[in-house]
């Protein structure tokens, strides 16, 4: 991946996952969730966890780091991405309860 594609990434994800997912934890509920009861900052939560992946895999490949910076990173980052991936379930659980009227 060249450095130019990296800076693409980066600013790629800040538009479509960063600044959504700021609004998100702040309280916005766009408007395809605004009658739901479901924990929207956890939807929030997992779009800065997959932002954290842009950057920690991003980032090395900017500075030019060693192979073994960037394999860490990666790593780093899939650990981010699974976080997202957990966040994401329960979220999807929490609102299916709220849909069958549990909660």
């Amino acid at each position: 991946m060249s450095t130019a594609q990296s800076w693409a990434f980066l600013v790629g994800g800040a538009v479509l996952l960063l600044a959504p997912s700021v609004a998100l934890l702040a309280g916005w509920r766009p408007s395809f969730l605004a009658g739901s009861r479901a924990p929207v900052p956890l939807l929030g939560a997992a779009g800065l966890c997959g932002y954290g992946t842009v950057v920690v895999t991003a980032i090395p490949q900017v500075l030019g780091a060693s192979t073994g910076v960037r394999t860490t990173c990666a790593y780093v980052g899939l650990g981010l991405m699974g976080t997202a991936v957990g966040l994401f379930l329960v979220y999807d659980f929490l609102a299916g309860a709220y849909r069958r009227g549990r909660k």
